[in-house]
């Protein structure tokens, strides 16, 4: 249950990725490099890391039409938050930025149906400015999990964040880097029955539930992504209810590159 809950709050996953150029605000975009360079075979390993367990992953450019790629994923169903992203649609390279495209179902178990439509879902620009938002939407999904039907109401937003200039990931120093987040903000309310009566109650308030730092070198891709879950639930245990939720979570996956395949 637990980890369907917590996959349930990674519902916004976007698609997007993007060559880049030199990350200057908003002058004029240079072309001549890339930070997720777009290129049929290329490819990327990833060891995933979350507490004491870890699990290694590939994500490969699979396939070009027109302007934009897929990619694919071993195994397909990948532990990693961004492997699962990247290759859950067409990406795009314009103008310094990856745009994706395409319906995302993340096959959770327990759960059906759970698809989320991106629509030029920008994951980083690098001619924006820090700060700047450069993707949202909206959604809203119902799910029932142990008879409980969960009302979920969720927004991603992915903003720009100031370039990093050096960054070490697994034994290797990379520079010129672009640093993007990837924020879930979501909502939760579910009936019970409370002495007899049904009534719908707040079991998550509004806030940020997953907070996605990435960061991306120049010419390699994406190197590093750190995936932060935190949520707080509503106590009702004053009122003898009994939820099939843990209260609280703080949970740290890291995605960290171990090495990749550029043509």
């Amino acid at each position: 249950m637990f980890k369907n809950i917590i996959l349930l709050f990674c519902v916004g996953s976007l698609v997007s990725c993007d060559p880049g150029d030199d990350n200057s605000g908003s002058n004029g975009a240079n072309t001549d490099f890339s930070y997720f360079p777009l290129a049929v075979t290329n490819s990327w390993d990833y060891d995933v890391v979350t507490g004491a367990d870890s699990s290694s992953e590939n994500l490969t450019v699979a396939s070009m039409t027109g302007n934009e790629y897929t990619l694919a994923a071993n195994p397909v169903n990948a532990v990693g938050f961004m492997t699962r992203i990247l290759s859950g649609g067409a990406l795009k390279a314009d103008s310094g930025k990856l745009i994706g495209n395409g319906t995302i179902d993340f096959g959770l178990q327990g759960l059906n149906n759970f698809n989320v439509i991106i629509t030029n879902g920008t994951l980083y620009d690098q001619n924006a400015n820090a700060g700047e938002v450069l993707y949202g939407t909206t959604g809203s999904t119902t799910q029932t999990v142990q008879n409980f039907d969960l009302n979920i109401n969720y927004e991603v937003t992915t903003v720009q964040q100031a370039p990093v200039s050096q960054m070490t990931v697994e034994g290797i120093s990379f520079t010129d880097l672009l640093h993007s987040q990837l924020i879930i903000t979501a909502s939760i309310t579910t009936d019970v029955s409370i002495s007899g009566f049904t009534q719908q109650i707040p079991l998550l308030q509004s806030q940020e539930v997953i907070v996605i730092d990435n960061y991306w070198a120049k010419d390699v891709g994406l190197v590093k992504s750190e995936n932060q879950l935190d949520y707080t639930l509503e106590d009702f245990s004053s009122l003898g209810v009994s939820l099939p939720v843990p209260q609280s979570a703080q949970i740290l996956t890291v995605q960290s590159l171990t090495g990749h395949t550029l043509n």
